[in-house]
């Protein structure tokens, strides 16, 4: 195998084969890994990430390097969806959490329910001109009445 060299992580000079193999080391693991595999795998310790080009598989957390600096999208490129389990996201110092979501009320601009038992989400709340109506569990309704003169 010719010599090649990683500078940085970003590229690498040199021509080696497909079976030919790089030591990767990450302070405190060793691994081997071949070079036809370099795009496909990446391994640091107990964390590795598969990629078959249209996906990446991971095992493990990804934690950045640095605190707040790297971001997951952009204004112009924006990931399409996100998906968490039921437990918090930490936006600044407050947590968000899907308790927290579905004890949760907001105005919908849906039409009033016309029935008690109309679809509707715990929470929600839609009015017209004579009552506000809230959701009090998943389709059932309550309706208050709004006073004419205040």
């Amino acid at each position: 195998m010719s010599q090649v060299t990683i500078p940085n992580l970003s590229g690498f000079t040199g021509n080696p084969g497909n079976n030919d193999l790089f030591i990767i080391h990450d302070g405190s693991d060793t691994k081997k890994i071949r070079f036809s595999q370099i795009s496909t795998k990446i391994f640091s310790g107990a964390t590795s990430i598969e990629s078959d080009g249209t996906q990446h598989n991971l095992t493990g957390s990804i934690i950045p390097t640095q605190n707040s600096q790297y971001d997951l999208g952009s204004a112009e490129y924006k990931v399409r969806h996100l998906y968490l389990s039921s437990n918090s996201l930490f936006l600044g110092d407050t947590t968000i959490s899907e308790l927290d979501y579905l004890n949760r009320s907001y105005l919908s601009e849906i039409p009033i329910p016309l029935n008690p038992n109309d679809l509707g989400t715990k929470g929600e709340i839609r009015y017209d001109n004579s009552h506000v109506y809230i959701c009090v569990l998943e389709n059932t309704w309550k309706r208050f009445t709004i006073e004419s003169a205040w």
